[in-house]
């Protein structure tokens, strides 16, 4: 059994997503993780049942075996099948499958006379030994939905983290491996094992919280692993990776002559704004809804660092926050703030410098260099004592290590001064903060580039209902019956860089606008993020959803 403390740490984070969570019986907890498994578990017994294969290898019925596979497989979202090519359940549609040695082998997996380490190595074996894919979850899947009460489904990376929290492979305990020496890309029989061991110490350590079957152990791990990743933002221990760049010696700031009056392909910098009249923290509270102190916390991390990124799934208020905090930033002094959007196209030219064709008043084409939105505004900005904020809009929709090049030095040293490329240096002026907006449901905070990453502050912004209780206080629409719908389709979609935010539902009129905004915005969302999974759209469909609604 583990320790008490174990447990008991894995109880809070269990009760950060079901604040009453008491046992396995909780409501919540059973419609969110238990019932859609027992559902598929209730369909293996028939389907994939010993007698029940061995008379389709009887009749040479393969097709029908495959079938079977197919359905339990597309019958909840335990594997990834977004991309069939790799995805969990990419042997199935292997164009080099043999389906009769194919599936005896998977009747042994299944059903074999040796314990279940030794059959999961041999079925694994044999699908490296015939260039099969070879992945955890689609074995072991199979094995979970047939033997609920005593094999795991694993996924790497929810194993890799259980293992972790179980032995910590900070070499504190020399009698344990290394986990990542146990859970590799292909499945062996020793890191099975392994897991298989510890998932059963933790079903035992359960009992008085009313675990029945190691549905309810994995279905734990997995949301545990959920919170805690979401907690660390997705990135590994060594994931923060340190650049030990030294700050250049400082040169002489480059300085840019006016260009000829007309540039062609050069985005014009936009109007600038500016905040003559006080715009105090308080006042940005009652505007965003969002809690002052938390406000503060941000502001500080700003000015702590230069520069932050708001992050967060759709309809979270992050450009709009951002502009909040810009216009409180440079309230009532000598400063301005202006905004950008980044695109999959805006490149290292546009942001800092690059050549630029353009004609003179006879139409000759010349061509010059000149500076990038972001040179331009530095430019503007040491000409002000105030505090200047740019503000980036879909930060990550760019290649920001591409972009920012050489600057990201600067922005952790923001003392120094770094030559161009194109001759000249440059320095960031002490007066310049940054705020980007990064969309997660674009791309996870864990794929920017780490260089860049660990010179920014993080500002978590989740779907705030408060916000929407906030916003509706003053229009009269019952809010909560659609706050309870929203956390409901949140745990569905179970990831939170896709969560639905509360935006979409900011309208004075949501009484008369909620049906098309549910039809035209959410919807068409839903179907997209749940594409392979139809009969999940399904439950939130307006005419499904809407008796629930005022």
């Amino acid at each position: 059994m583990l320790p008490n403390w174990q447990v008991q740490e894995l109880i809070q984070l269990i009760r950060q997503r079901y604040p009453d969570w008491e046992d396995f019986a909780h409501p919540d907890f059973m419609a969110d993780e238990i019932s859609y498994k027992q559902a598929t578990i209730e369909k293996a017994a028939e389907w994939l049942s010993q007698e029940s294969l061995d008379q389709l290898l009887a009749s040479g019925d393969y097709a029908t075996f495959i079938d079977y596979l197919n359905r339990l497989a597309q019958d909840n979202n335990l594997l990834w099948r977004s991309v069939p090519s790799s995805g969990d359940t990419a042997v199935l549609t292997h164009p080099d499958l043999d389906q009769p040695t194919f599936c005896t082998q998977l009747r042994n997996l299944l059903y074999g006379d040796r314990p279940t380490p030794d059959r999961l190595q041999t079925f694994a074996d044999y699908l490296s030994a015939n260039a099969l894919p070879n992945k955890w979850p689609f074995a072991t899947y199979f094995l979970f939905i047939c033997h609920p009460q005593t094999e795991m489904l694993v996924k790497p990376r929810t194993a890799r983290w259980f293992l972790k929290f179980i032995q910590p492979d900070d070499g504190s305990n020399p009698t344990v491996p290394q986990t990542k020496m146990f859970i590799t890309l292909e499945p062996s029989a020793s890191s099975y094992a392994l897991l298989r061991e510890q998932s059963h110490s933790l079903y035992e350590s359960l009992a008085a919280y009313g675990v029945r079957d190691m549905v309810d152990v994995q279905s734990l791990i997995w949301v545990c692993e959920q919170i805690s990743k979401h907690q660390t933002g997705r990135l590994s221990d060594k994931g923060q990776i340190e650049l030990d760049v030294p700050a250049s010696l400082s040169a002489s700031p480059i300085r840019y002559a006016a260009s000829a009056p007309t540039a062609v392909f050069h985005e014009p910098p936009s109007d600038y704004q500016t905040t003559p009249e006080p715009y105090p923290i308080d006042q940005v509270a009652r505007d965003t809804g969002l809690p002052q102190d938390e406000l503060s916390r941000w502001l500080r991390a700003i000015t702590r660092k230069g520069q932050a990124i708001l992050y967060g799934p759709p309809g979270t208020g992050k450009t709009f926050v951002a502009q909040k905090l810009a216009r409180h930033l440079t309230q009532a002094q000598d400063g301005f703030w202006e905004m950008v959007q980044f695109h999959p196209a805006y490149a290292y030219e546009d942001f800092v410098q690059g050549i630029r064709p353009f004609t003179d008043e006879s139409g000759t084409l010349h061509y010059s260099l000149v500076p990038g939105r972001f040179l331009d505004f530095c430019q503007r900005a040491s000409q002000h004592d105030g505090v200047c904020v740019l503000i980036i809009d879909e930060i990550n929709r760019a290649n920001l290590a591409a972009v920012f090049g050489e600057l990201m030095v600067l922005l952790e040293y923001r003392e120094a001064a770094i030559p161009l490329a194109s001759g000249g240096s440059f320095q960031i002026p002490a007066n310049v903060r940054i705020i980007g907006t990064m969309n997660t449901a674009d791309r996870s905070i864990a794929l920017v580039d780490h260089a860049l990453r660990r010179r920014f502050a993080f500002i978590h912004l989740p779907p705030n209902y408060d916000v929407l209780r906030h916003f509706h206080t003053s229009t009269g629409y019952d809010a909560e019956p659609l706050i309870r719908l929203l956390q409901r389709l949140n745990r569905q979609i179970a990831d939170p860089h896709y969560f639905v935010g509360i935006t979409f539902f900011l309208d004075e009129n949501l009484r008369e606008q909620l049906p098309d905004i549910w039809q035209l915005e959410i919807e068409p969302y839903l179907e997209e993020y749940f594409f392979d999974q139809p009969d999940q759209v399904e439950t939130f469909r307006w005419a499904k959803i809407a008796s629930q609604l005022p």
